[in-house]
């Protein structure tokens, strides 16, 4: 089945999906006349049009092609970071990493390195504990969050100063945590075989070694990870958390908290609006524990529901981390 906008029916089941406040059509046409409109900007580029769409339209791909030109503040913001320091946020502190030959890499990604550096603990204490040998490397941004805005070269560029260096270490296995990370080496380079920490827990039964509280706890799904990766992912993710607490699945629990795609950057009321529904819905189900396994979410949701968890986190915890 073709991809190309061309083949769009204009059934307007995309719009009915669209977590966010842009036309889905409309970006359609004027991808198909070579002009765009900023509301294409609103595009939080969680896929949920694609993965409904009956012609198998790559709609946000169209819409990651028209964003090459536009120059909001907030794209300003992501090229000047990447230009300046390698990544796509300001480091808080330089990153230093142990590199080692190894047939296995954990990428942490930006806001792991420089914003939640309990991620990469959480995840190397468990590798350990799984018996994983790995490395590290000096990460430069893998280009996530250029592609979102149509960067689409500048992005391969920095994916590949990060292969070369896992190349040279013998790499072959890269152990993720970061959705976009994830769906970015996954999409964009061959050489490597890509398993997010969750699939990589499940493979090694790890749920039957965790402890279980009585607590009440839920779990908003990432985009990418639920769409740009494999639904069977926030499988395993369920079956972690059910193993920890009484897991309740929120009602629509892949729809988009409104972090995503360079909105939450670019449109900080329109990122607060998607957000405020979805808390809405975790409030009411009075859960003890809140839980994502996106650093994106996380930061966003945190700011409205104080003390978002991260499951690799909880994971570790339950296992001995402190």
């Amino acid at each position: 089945m073709s991809s190309s906008p061309e083949k769009c029916v204009k059934c307007g089941i995309c719009e009915m999906v669209c977590p966010s406040e842009l036309s889905a059509l409309r970006a359609l046409d004027e991808d198909r006349a070579g002009k765009h409109n900023d509301e294409v900007a609103n595009c939080t580029t969680c896929n949920r049009c694609v993965a409904s769409c009956p012609a198998g339209v790559s709609i946000t791909k169209a819409i990651e092609r028209m964003r090459d030109q536009m120059l909001t503040p907030g794209y300003r913001e992501t090229l000047a970071n990447i230009s300046t320091y390698g990544a796509s946020i300001v480091p808080a502190q330089p990153m230093a990493v142990e590199m080692k030959s190894r047939r296995v890499a954990y990428f942490a990604g930006c806001l792991t390195n420089y914003r939640l550096p309990d991620i990469a603990g959480a995840i190397g204490y468990t590798l350990d504990y799984l018996g994983i040998e790995f490395t590290r490397i000096p990460e430069v941004c893998c280009g996530s969050p250029l592609n979102r805005i149509g960067r689409f070269d500048l992005a391969k560029t920095m994916l590949e100063k990060n292969l070369g260096v896992m190349r040279s270490l013998g790499v072959e296995t890269v152990v993720t945590s970061c959705p976009g990370c994830t769906s970015t080496l996954m999409e964009y380079q061959d050489d490597f075989d890509v398993v997010h920490y969750l699939d990589l827990y499940d493979r090694y039964g790890l749920s039957r070694e965790l402890s279980k509280s009585d607590k009440k706890a839920t779990m908003q799904y990432p985009c990418h990870l639920y769409r740009n990766v494999s639904p069977y992912t926030m499988v395993a993710a369920e079956r972690l958390m059910a193993a920890m607490y009484d897991y309740r699945r929120l009602p629509d629990p892949d729809r988009c908290c409104g972090a995503g795609g360079g909105v939450r950057r670019n449109d900080v009321s329109l990122s607060r609006r998607l957000r405020a529904k979805r808390v809405d819905e975790v409030r009411a189900l009075a859960a003890d524990e809140v839980v994502t396994t996106c650093p994106q979410c996380r930061i966003h949701l945190s700011e409205a529901l104080p003390g978002v968890g991260e499951l690799s986190v909880l994971i570790a915890r339950n296992l001995g981390y402190r």
